[in-house]
């Protein structure tokens, strides 16, 4: 398994600096995550379980689910009473909740709805009772510090980010231009891959047939 020291000494080998860059190379490791921790990949999406919606409560942070912060795109919001009835919210502009929630009618009852504000989520009706609650989406992966720490960036993702923090290197501390293109076709390749990598994850394996 690859951990953050294990990328750092490989990144280190490969550029030939015989350890004296060690900052250097962990923070370019740390903006190359930052640069693609956006983007969809199979191993930052996840379904987070075990939320439980409180009578009452309308906001929810991470003393409710500690993946709560971490999520960086919500794709459905399942929430159910019991196993035999379930439904899913839509998602609601968080200008709208706000207007909504301060209407004169009631905001408590069944939750019909959601908004992701300031890494919180808040419902609308706000739960009167007691629900269960399953969020699918892309999320965070925990943050490296230690030489021992990994993720799958570490894993799944360690060619394109060991292209991209070698890039970051050679463009803004070595100054090397020529390695930097090299690098910046070694990252577009690795990035390919792993596209072609989610694509067949994804797929259904069935053609769509276009409508005329």
């Amino acid at each position: 398994m690859t951990t953050l020291g294990t990328l750092i000494d490989r990144i280190d080998d490969e550029l030939d600096r015989g350890g004296t860059m060690t900052p250097q190379i962990t923070q370019a490791i740390q903006t190359a995550i930052s640069h693609y921790s956006r983007k969809r990949f199979w191993f930052n999406e996840a379904r987070l379980t075990g939320l439980v919606l409180v009578a009452g409560q309308e906001f929810y942070t991470s003393a409710d689910n500690s993946n709560i912060p971490n999520l960086l795109y919500i794709d459905t919001f399942k929430v159910a009473r019991s196993s035999t009835d379930k439904w899913m919210l839509d998602r609601m502009p968080y200008e709208e909740m706000e207007h909504d929630s301060d209407s004169e009618a009631g905001d408590g009852g069944q939750p019909t709805a959601f908004a992701y504000y300031a890494k919180q989520i808040r419902l609308y009706p706000i739960p009167d009772v007691s629900y269960s609650a399953v969020v699918s989406g892309v999320y965070a992966l925990s943050d490296l510090s230690a030489t021992t720490d990994t993720n799958a960036w570490m894993t799944d993702g360690e060619q394109l980010i060991r292209a991209r923090a070698k890039w970051e290197l050679l463009t803004h501390v070595i100054k090397d231009a020529e390695g930097a293109a090299q690098m910046a076709e070694a990252e577009a390749k690795a990035l390919a891959s792993m596209i072609d990598a989610n694509n067949a994850r994804s797929s259904t394996g069935r053609v769509v047939p276009t409508q005329f």
